[in-house]
């Protein structure tokens, strides 16, 4: 399977696979992304809707939506292709196209996968799997995101992201979820000092040890489900030298134990 890291692509794709149902808490990721499920089944629990998703349609998941997920097998095999999107690249296709487009039909995060959507898909899919030049594969995410605006269905991806301090700290932090981060470290890149910094984040409702828990588990999500690294290389990666301690810290905020996932 194909390694998956929280990294600064414009483009990034990944394969989930399990042999088992696990349901999964506090699910987050911090660039919109399509999800097409190859076997099996996704239910998504976001707000007071419940969706189930098939192999027939695309997810639609936008940026820092927290959700429930549970991943069911089909025949015993559970298999997803995720691919993330930056933001830069959905900021440059508004701005290319989106106003010669109409506005979307529905917010629903399920678009049935229509023969243009599969077509679109598959060749953005094998792009960036195949390390396409950059353009290219920037040229093909404009085609399927063009697919999914004619099909009334790319309005969850196009909503805007505020790029606000705990955005900012976060996208530290995501370059190396191992290191030890301190506050200090932080504001000094940011060029503020570490009272302003909490401050700030208070008043955005976060704080800095969650941040950084928020993007390490994040991280830890990925690689549990999209590689075969042993869960303590894992734990390690992601700033934890206690296995102990990272599998108490993920069953606490996913709801499911780290070995649940393989």
């Amino acid at each position: 399977m194909q390694d998956f890291h929280f990294q600064h692509k414009h483009l990034t794709a990944a394969e989930v696979s399990a042999s088992k149902m696990h349901r999964l808490h506090q699910v987050k990721l911090f660039y919109p992304a399509i999800c097409h499920i190859r076997h099996g089944s996704k239910v998504i629990i976001h707000e007071d809707s419940r969706l189930v998703a098939t192999p027939d349609a695309l997810i639609i998941i936008p940026a820092n939506t927290p959700m429930e997920i549970i991943n069911q097998p089909g025949q015993g095999i559970f298999h997803s292709d995720l691919l993330l999107l930056s933001p830069e690249i959905i900021a440059e296709f508004k701005t290319r196209y989106l106003q010669s487009w109409p506005r979307s039909k529905t917010d629903s995060l399920c678009a049935p996968l229509s023969e243009g959507l599969a077509f679109m898909w598959g060749n953005l899919l094998h792009a960036v799997r195949h390390d396409f030049p950059d353009e290219l594969q920037k040229h093909q995410a404009f085609g399927l995101l063009l697919a999914l605006l004619h099909d009334g269905v790319a309005g969850p991806l196009l909503i805007e992201r505020n790029v606000n301090l705990t955005e900012q700290v976060r996208q530290f932090i995501m370059i190396s979820p191992a290191r030890a981060w301190t506050a200090q470290d932080v504001a000094s890149r940011l060029a503020v000092s570490v009272p302003t910094l909490r401050r700030r984040l208070r008043e955005e409702s976060h704080s800095f040890r969650q941040i950084v828990e928020e993007v390490r588990m994040a991280v830890a999500l990925s690689q549990l489900q999209s590689t075969r690294l042993p869960v303590g290389e894992i734990a390690l990666q992601c700033g934890y030298l206690s296995s102990s301690r990272f599998t108490a810290r993920f069953r606490q905020h996913y709801g499911c134990l780290p070995k649940t996932l393989r």
